[in-house]
């Protein structure tokens, strides 16, 4: 059995996403009772496209976005295939804020990139810590805190209505 580190994503339609770095991969798992009432667990697909190791992932409109080694990957979750990887962001973390994803990079810096399946459009950056960072970012608008083991930041954010 694969060890999966990074946070399981639940999906609709009774579904798991897991995935873990070390050179292994996702997988997307369909869960189900079977006729004894006991779970069973079935694997839908498997790809070597988005290693996750412990950074988290997120789901939009049936799309996996998630950092495969520190590159930001857009995976299809129908059939697991990568849409684009661009974007070096090393392990950091990422959330999902409306149509936009908040990157807190390994190095430091906040990054906002587009949720979109289409291409990979980064819109703003810019340098939140000094040093190295696997924290996730926590935003409440128009605040945004992000931390490490050395320093914590409070940014507030001019936000669009």
């Amino acid at each position: 059995m694969t060890q999966h580190v990074a946070q399981p994503i639940p999906l609709p339609g009774d579904r798991i996403f897991v995935s873990t770095g070390y050179g292994i991969g996702s997988e997307l798992i369909q869960i189900a009772k079977n006729g004894q009432n006991k779970f069973t667990a079935e694997r839908i697909w498997k790809s070597p496209r988005l290693k996750a190791k412990f950074a988290n992932m997120v789901y939009k409109d049936g799309y996996i976005y998630g950092l495969d080694d520190g590159v930001l990957v857009c995976l299809d979750l129908a059939d697991g295939q990568r849409k684009w990887k661009r974007g070096r962001y090393g392990h950091g973390q990422l959330i999902l804020v409306d149509d936009h994803l908040l990157i807190q990079t390994e190095s430091g810096d906040v990054v906002l990139v587009d949720a979109s399946p289409d291409e990979h459009n980064e819109r703003a950056r810019f340098p939140a810590l000094s040093n190295h960072t696997w924290n996730a970012p926590t935003l409440a608008a128009p605040y945004l805190l992000v931390r490490n083991d050395r320093e914590a930041a409070c940014y507030e954010l001019a936000l669009k209505n």
